[in-house]
């Protein structure tokens, strides 16, 4: 084992059940849809414990959330018809592979206001962004997505307020589009399967009573605040889901608890919070932020270039653990995060850490230009 392989013990053998597969697919395609490449970088971990226990969501809908889902659900049938060609085309390209250029840094801050002001206050663009047949439509200064190279064209400049929420309103209107399809293949799933996902489902989910419910928000709360510093109330969206993951055959009870997800807005890269609550002392406790504000200011580095701030990610990393959970000079430690899931080298603003304390043992994430702790999932943590 190299320096920077992550021994990924925690998750070896988990097996995803078919009849869980199809859910998970639609949640990596919406990841892949977000524009935001930093996302590759979520813990694999957490990532794989909310999309298992996520099947339902109980989103308050209020009055700008209503607006600009009205915006979406009524947009003209030739636009419709735009998306649903594109969804039939995409290949889910990431970053770079599916936008002419990246959006500079001033423009991502810009943008992280302007998706709250859409999201939340209803504010949209004067003219929808076009859909170009070819690239001889195209014209200088326009941000338009052209079928001929699958491509969302972002001219050279600043683009102006109007660009970027036109940019937040195709994004919303793709993600409509998605979920529509994704609805439709749901209902067209044959007797067996469904009656197959209803029975994991129903083995799986633990019912939240109100009370129970408000207890456990009231402590995600404190917990945010504890480790993030940020207070998170009643604007934000707030889920919560119980599940008993030890009634599948691949999850011991160590997987038991309750997923909470707090999200600024309905925005796709919106801020968030995910949290994982066990319900025994040696459960696995995931603590996890994410969304385009907090990644906006991130350098990105080679495996490399981050050698050279290893010892400084190291010395916050045992600081934060034993500020946090009390715990002292770890067995061993183990780096990673600069490796695609196929195995392919990338850059990266995040740096792992796997900390082993005995049968126990803390990945904690790292963003290495900030110096600071973003997010971590360990066992026999939680007391």
């Amino acid at each position: 084992m190299t320096e920077h392989d992550i021994d990924k013990s925690i998750v070896s053998n988990i097996e995803i059940p078919d009849e869980m597969r199809d859910s998970l697919i639609n949640d990596v395609k919406k990841g892949k849809r977000t524009s935001d490449i930093r996302f590759r970088y979520s813990n694999v971990i957490m990532v794989l414990c909310v999309a298992i226990i996520s099947f339902a969501s109980g989103v308050t809908a209020n009055a700008a959330f209503v607006s600009y889902r009205n915006r979406v659900e009524n947009m003209p049938q030739e636009e419709q018809a735009d998306y649903n060609e594109k969804l039939a085309n995409d290949t889910y390209d990431v970053g770079d592979e599916s936008m002419t250029r990246s959006f500079t840094k001033t423009e991502v801050e810009r943008l992280v206001k302007l998706e709250v002001d859409y999201y939340k206050n209803g504010v949209f663009p004067q003219e929808s962004m076009p859909f170009l047949k070819n690239l001889s439509e195209l014209k200088e200064g326009m941000i338009a997505f052209v079928e001929e190279d699958n491509k969302l064209h972002i001219p050279d400049g600043e683009l102006s307020d109007e660009q970027l929420l036109q940019y937040i309103d195709y994004e919303a209107k793709y993600i409509y589009t998605i979920e529509q399809e994704a609805e439709k293949t749901e209902a067209s799933d044959d007797a067996e399967n469904n009656e197959a996902e209803e029975d994991a489902y129903d083995r799986i989910t633990v019912d939240v009573s109100s009370e129970d419910e408000a207890i456990i928000k009231e402590e995600s709360k404190k917990l945010i605040y504890q480790f993030y510093g940020e207070e998170v109330d009643d604007t934000w969206n707030c889920e919560i889901h119980g599940a008993n993951l030890s009634e599948l055959s691949t999850f011991g009870e160590e997987w038991d608890g309750y997923s909470v997800n707090w999200s600024e807005s309905d925005a796709p890269n919106a801020k968030f919070y995910e949290l994982q609550l066990p319900k025994n002392e040696d459960g696995i406790l995931i603590l996890s932020r994410g969304g385009r504000s907090v990644y906006a200011d991130c350098e990105e580095y080679s495996w490399e270039e981050a050698q050279e701030y290893k010892d400084q990610g190291e010395k916050t990393v045992k600081e934060f653990v034993k500020a946090k959970f009390g715990l002292g000079e770890p067995d061993r430690i183990e780096y990673g995060g600069f490796e695609a899931a196929d195995g392919a080298p990338v850059e990266s603003s995040v740096m792992f850490f796997e900390l082993y304390y005995g049968d126990n043992h803390i990945s904690v994430d790292w963003i290495i230009s900030k110096d600071e702790v973003n997010g971590i999932v360990g066992t026999g943590i939680s007391k």
